[in-house]
């Protein structure tokens, strides 16, 4: 079964997507992370929530470079999907 990535919202070729985040503990560890992403070629913003782990990123740019920016600010990163996003908050998704 494909689990489509959660799009929020896609306009002119820009769109904001939505990661789930892992690794993080403090405010310092989801600056790091913001300001990675941020650097990255392509992305206009980016909104870090340490609370539920996630992350909003406007711009035009591949999934796997954002994971990859994640990555070398040390903290692994998925694209967010309505599925990987109800384990995470500890809600089957199976009926």
């Amino acid at each position: 079964m494909h689990c489509a990535s959660l799009i929020l919202l896609e306009k002119g070729g820009y769109k904001l997507e939505k990661y789930n985040i892992k690794g993080m503990s403090c405010a310092a560890c989801s600056a790091r992370v913001q300001k990675a992403v941020e650097e990255t070629d392509g992305v206009r913003s980016c909104s870090v929530n340490l609370l539920t782990n996630s992350m909003i990123v406007d711009g035009e740019v591949s999934p796997n470079v954002i994971i990859e920016a994640v990555k070398k600010a040390g903290y692994k990163a998925e694209v967010a999907t309505e599925k990987n996003t109800l384990k995470s908050k500890g809600i089957s998704s199976e009926s």
